[in-house]
């Protein structure tokens, strides 16, 4: 648990240790604390600028990829499963965690973003130093820039409500922005607003971009590389509808060549077909000598034991998969046919492989250890997609369509899209407007409510089947991830929840809830939480839903360590293969 000490408490032990300098008995150092005092203690003190929390579990429960196995089904079956966690319960209700502090909750993410964000303002402090004698830093600067810039979105994409515009964005809550390492015992921090916070990361974000370099890196996938944190800016310019820059920056990540970007692609062929078992595929995904993956790092996150029936009340499954991977789509008949579905038991749910874990034993005889996850934080694919909404809001639906046509094609394992005799795939305009028609396939063409986000951001009935479909493909490519909720959020798309047999709840393109609460340790701390006028339900109770657990089983325990299961995951068959 010595990760989770807070900032402050380290914080006050260097003020104090700086107090006493005059004692004589202080002029060394008496514990090991490092001096950050040159280049290579620098590069080490930046390894520790990544987070090892994994910010999108508590996204993707709260979106509608995740159903409750416990409500009634098409045929008014109900299981009686139980969540992972009682936190699960509660983020699937869209309620403030209150029962969980430890991996995966509103907490640890808070905790492990300021932890990187910390270690990102002691290196830049140590790298002006360093730069006062002549030293050239700006590598190392650029890393702690973006680094700082990232994981500040992270918490603002999840504590926040989205970018609204200019002036609507400065009437939401913020996060606190730290851009010094803190040095006082008992600080007070403001959190400003949405604009503030934006503007803050943008500011990192343009000041660190032309100063990284992969000079030395020797994984460069482990850091922010020169594609990665660019595919980043191209995100970070997606969500604040900076359509220009963000083309500008996905072109230098992929090219604007057809055959380049293809082979920048994920090897999906690769992936479904040579790899027998899900260990070997999540290697495929997770692979960091591969193209498509431009920054990836290891989380401890428990969200993957979720697919175990003992544990499988909220899965990936039910509505949530047929309109996904079990779905039809404009160029494809049947299930989606560029993943392997894999599970534990197909009654209660399916996974990707790359959200499947890694074991790192303490004890083997009695199977305890720790869970890691690895997150793909960006990929060419999902900034093949960010490229393709661009290019359809500024109303080049050709160039839209071309591109989603690529990120199709990358997908095209086995031939089993439509395509056209130079294997490209056959997604035309027209197909487009068909498939993604008022009232036709609404399950894949919701309604966006981007004109009641901002008045201004007006769309013609062309460019609304276009990005209804860039978002269909991006649930596709970030199931798992929690980019889901962040797109959802983002277009004030309105969806429910069946909670066991409570009423259902929905969530309204304008409610408070799309800001997750503020951990409650936070809140009791003095920071400002977040409003709660609920506009979609006003259901009481605690998110049980009203089924009595009787088989017995313990579960998860909310400490860091956690047991094996050991069970078996299966691929699932397909009906079009």
């Amino acid at each position: 648990m010595k990760k989770n000490i807070s900032i402050v408490y380290i914080a006050a032990l260097t003020l104090v240790m700086g107090l006493m300098t005059g004692c004589n008995f202080l002029d060394k150092n008496p514990d090991m604390r490092a001096t950050i005092d040159t280049k290579e203690k620098v590069r080490l003190l930046l390894v520790s600028a990544y987070t090892n929390a994994n910010a999108g579990v508590v996204c993707e429960f709260s979106s509608d990829n995740i159903i409750d196995n416990n409500s009634p089904d098409a045929y008014g079956h109900c299981n009686a499963l139980l969540p992972l966690d009682k936190m699960y319960d509660e983020i699937f209700a869209w309620q403030p965690v209150v029962s969980s502090n430890q991996q995966d909750s509103p907490y640890y993410i808070w905790n492990g973003c300021y932890q990187a964000i910390a270690a990102c303002n002691q290196a830049l402090l140590a790298i002006a130093q360093l730069e006062e004698k002549g030293i050239n830093m700006d590598a190392e600067k650029g890393e702690a820039l973006i680094s700082r810039a990232y994981h500040h979105f992270l918490l603002a994409t999840v504590f926040c409500h989205t970018w609204k515009d200019e002036i609507q964005s400065k009437q939401d809550s913020g996060i606190h922005y730290m851009t010094e390492p803190e040095t006082r015992v008992k600080p007070v921090y403001y959190r400003g607003t949405v604009y503030d916070t934006y503007m803050q990361i943008q500011k990192d974000i343009e000041d660190a971009l032309p100063l990284i370099s992969d000079e030395y890196y020797t994984v460069p996938r482990y850091h922010f590389n020169i594609k990665a944190a660019r595919a980043f800016a191209a995100r970070f310019y997606l969500y604040t509808r900076q359509w220009d820059k963000l083309i500008q920056c996905a072109d230098y990540v992929l090219s604007t060549n057809d055959l380049t970007t293809l082979n920048m692609l994920f090897n999906a062929y690769y992936a479904k077909v040579e790899c027998t078992d899900i260990q070997s595929e999540m290697n495929a995904w997770i692979d960091a000598h591969s193209p498509a993956n431009l920054l990836i790092y290891t989380t401890m996150s428990q969200a993957s034991y979720t697919v175990f029936s003992t544990y499988g009340r909220y899965q990936f499954n039910r509505d949530a998969r047929d309109y996904t991977t079990s779905g039809s789509g404009p160029c494809w008949n049947g299930r989606f046919p560029g993943f392997s579905v894999w599970s534990a038991g197909q009654e209660y749910g399916s996974l990707l492989a790359y959200f499947y874990y890694l074991f790192e034993y303490t004890d083997k005889v009695n199977g305890y250890g720790y869970i890691h996850g690895v997150t793909r934080a960006f990929t060419t694919n999902e900034t093949l997609l960010c490229r393709a909404e661009a290019k359809a809001q500024l109303n080049d639906l050709d160039g839209a369509v071309h591109d989603l046509a690529l990120w199709a094609r990358g997908y095209n394992v086995q031939s089993l899209m439509d395509t056209l005799p130079d294997g490209s795939v056959n997604l035309t305009l027209p197909k487009i407007r068909r498939f993604y028609a008022d009232g036709v396939n609404s399950n894949w063409a919701p309604e966006l409510n981007n004109s009641l986000i901002c008045s201004s951001w007006t769309l013609s009935a062309d460019q609304v089947a276009v990005l209804r479909c860039v978002l269909h493909f991006r649930r596709l490519e970030s199931i798992h991830t929690g980019l889901r909720w962040h797109d959802l959020k983002r277009y004030g798309i309105e969806f429910e929840h069946y909670q066991g047999t409570d009423p259902v709840r929905k969530m309204a393109w304008n409610d408070d809830r799309w800001a997750i609460q503020l951990p409650k340790e936070v809140i009791s701390a003095g920071m400002s939480a977040n409003p709660r006028v609920i506009l979609g339900d006003h259901v009481d109770g605690n998110g049980a839903g009203g089924m009595a657990v009787t088989d017995g089983e313990p579960r998860m325990t909310s400490g860091l360590e956690a047991k094996t299961l050991g069970a078996q995951i299966t691929r699932e068959s397909y009906d079009n293969e």
